[in-house]
């Protein structure tokens, strides 16, 4: 009986976040403007010990995605490491009941990124499987966010010989933009992907353009401590900070 109990607790629980999916995205977009990551590991880590219907479990995957993009841009590779796993058994078993999902397949390709980040050496043997599923993203669901976002990246970071395209980038990071300005202003990738094109302004010397998105976002969201006390300082001194790949500062 004692068993019998627990079990539909558990399941009141996830029915008791399912409910709330808009709630944990304002706790996510709360934690990211503040920069309180570790608030999101504790969030994340909840979310991740109860039963979830798909949009709550997208809300996980896209709090995965974000931690484990931060860890890496501040060098903590270890952690980064660690949560890997995790984050490629839940996009496995959503891709397994949503085959068709082009944001599961944008995730898929993030994983791959975030392999080759964490081990550079591995690129050569991995950029086809990262080429293959951003394109089967794109190709699903090819006015979507993240699939625009993991398209901006890869042609922002590779270099030239092989595909990268600085100019088509800012383009798929602006179409990112507006499609989480237009649909999904809620969102804590609303704030992420307008930082990142930004920086992508500032690296191409448009400096105007890039204060002018910094101070916008300001504006919505004062707290945005990324940009108040890192992005916007180091654009006016000169600086074109970049997190993932420090070495191209």
């Amino acid at each position: 009986m004692r068993y019998f109990w627990l079990l539909i607790v558990w399941m009141m629980l996830g029915s008791a976040w399912s409910n709330n999916v808009s709630s944990l995205n304002k706790q996510f977009v709360d934690y990211y403007l503040s920069g309180d990551m570790v608030a999101w590991k504790q969030t994340m880590d909840s979310l991740r010990r109860v039963n979830l219907d798909a949009a709550t479990e997208r809300v996980l995957l896209y709090a995965e995605y974000g931690l484990i993009g931060h860890y890496i841009g501040r060098g903590s590779e270890d952690l980064a490491k660690a949560e890997v796993p995790l984050f490629e058994a839940r996009i496995e078993k959503a891709l397994s009941r949503r085959p068709n999902d082009g944001e599961l397949h944008a995730f898929s390709a993030a994983l791959v990124a975030y392999r080759i980040a964490l081990q550079p050496w591995r690129a050569p043997f991995l950029g086809h499987s990262h080429t293959d599923k951003l394109e089967r993203a794109v190709e699903l669901s090819p006015s979507k966010g993240l699939p625009l976002v993991e398209q901006a990246n890869s042609l922002y970071f590779r270099p030239s010989f092989v595909g990268g395209n600085k100019q088509k980038a800012m383009a798929a990071y602006e179409k990112a933009f507006r499609y989480y300005k237009n649909f999904q202003r809620d969102h804590w990738m609303y704030y992420n992907v307008g930082a990142w094109l930004a920086q992508a302004y500032a690296g191409e010397g448009d400096k105007a353009r890039a204060e002018k998105l910094y101070l916008q976002l300001l504006q919505e969201a004062p707290n945005f401590s990324w940009v108040k006390d890192e992005l916007l300082p180091a654009l006016r001194k000169g600086k074109t900070p970049n997190y993932f790949f420090p070495d191209l500062e």
